[in-house]
């Protein structure tokens, strides 16, 4: 399998994200690109044995590496925990200011409010938009990494007489590209569906970079 210089990190990190009750994964390579650690956040239940050699046998597989165990650490958290300690939605505020929609979202993470703002063109389509946009800018500022994720594309679909936002949200960082996508039905506020959609597609990657 031919991989890129530079690409091997996230390419692994992506792979072993996918593995069942893996949180999060940090790759940590030299230069040349060889594995000095592998660092995994996983969920309570699976024996760590265990899940260092599903680690091992995957990166094998797919990259024809052999991982000496002693590289690959494991953290194990309650699963409740975890889903806690993601960002929740603060704030939500949409103006028409003449020919534009400016929408600003807020998140709040231990008591710290990020915010976020966009301005579009208004018309009706671009209202979602433009809320999609102001929640990856808050999430940026909560990282603090600026120019990471964009909105590729955000849009209203009807499924089983529901409707739901569907969105796909371009991720890049460290010589790694990636879409996202994730789903919000929409309830009651058409508004907060719309920053729910976005943090379902990027909760997994935010928890990782945080």
């Amino acid at each position: 399998m031919s991989i890129t210089k530079g690409s091997l990190k996230g390419e692994m990190e992506q792979l072993i994200c996918k593995m069942p009750d893996i949180k999060n994964c940090s790759v940590v390579c030299d230069n040349s690109d060889n594995i000095e650690e592998i660092h995994v956040l996983a969920a309570v239940g699976r024996n760590i044995k265990q899940l260092v050699r599903d680690i091992q046998s995957a990166v094998n597989a797919k990259f024809n590496i052999n991982v000496d165990y002693k590289k690959i650490s494991i953290a194990q958290i309650d699963e409740a925990d975890y889903k806690e300690a993601r960002v929740k939605i603060d704030g939500i505020i949409v103006k028409n200011v003449e020919n534009y929609i400016e929408a600003t979202v807020s998140l709040v993470y231990e008591e710290k409010v990020f915010e976020g703002t966009s301005i579009k063109v208004k018309s009706k389509s671009n209202r979602g938009k433009a809320i999609a946009e102001a929640t990856l800018n808050a999430l940026e500022n909560y990282l603090g990494i600026k120019g990471m994720f964009y909105l590729e594309g955000l849009e209203l679909c009807r499924i089983s007489d529901k409707e739901v936002f569907i969105t796909v949200i371009g991720f890049s960082y460290e010589n790694a590209e990636e879409s996202l996508s994730g789903s919000s039905i929409i309830s009651q506020d058409e508004n907060e569906s719309a920053v729910k959609a976005v943090l379902s597609a990027v909760n997994r990657k935010v928890n990782m970079l945080s």
